[in-house]
């Protein structure tokens, strides 16, 4: 390696990632309930299993939301500007992961960053390259906000690029415009 080219290599950490990321995954992981339920489907008695899961999975998720609240400056800020109270937890664990995830102020780079654009030609699908974390948060966060609208649809690329949208313009006005933790 030439000098001072490490971020080219190597992403830089905040106390945001060091803190939020683990917690971030120790939901996903506790998430997982849908193996679970499945198991009901052939007669074996999982309930207990199923709402202590959905118990851990409802702690790991306010833990989440504490601890943004603590570490990202304007957080809430944010999460009012969306349309978000602080006691819809599924729309701010998508805020909080979003916000972890992307790091870039601009729209055209996140969007990018998170798959949302068609890809055209022959080989396409080998083309697009994205973050399937970062998408997932930003699904949750437009669900929460479809669902707070009165709309039960599935969002649709057109949703979530405007809640993308909605997410950064936010995030330039308070100030955060170089990500949670830059």
């Amino acid at each position: 390696m030439i000098k001072n080219n490490t971020h080219r290599y190597f992403k830089t950490l905040t106390i945001i990632d060091i803190e939020l990321r683990p917690l971030l995954v120790r939901e996903y992981v506790v998430q997982n309930l849908q193996r679970i339920r499945n198991t009901s489907i052939f007669d074996v008695d999982v309930e207990s299993d199923v709402e202590m899961q959905e118990k851990r999975l409802k702690d790991v998720r306010r833990e989440i939301v504490d601890r943004a609240i603590k570490l990202i400056p304007g957080f809430i800020d944010i999460a009012r500007g969306l349309g978000l109270d602080v006691d819809d937890v599924n729309g701010l664990i998508g805020l909080a992961g979003l916000l972890i995830y992307i790091k870039s102020a601009s729209y055209q780079k996140s969007v990018k960053y998170l798959g949302l654009y068609k890809v055209k030609g022959r080989d396409a699908w080998k083309m697009k390259n994205y973050s399937s974390k970062a998408q997932r948060y930003l699904t949750t966060l437009t669900n929460a906000i479809l669902w707070r609208n009165g709309e039960i649809n599935i969002p649709r690329y057109k949703d979530l690029r405007r809640v993308l949208k909605a997410v950064i313009e936010t995030r330039k006005q308070i100030g955060l415009a170089g990500g949670a933790g830059a």
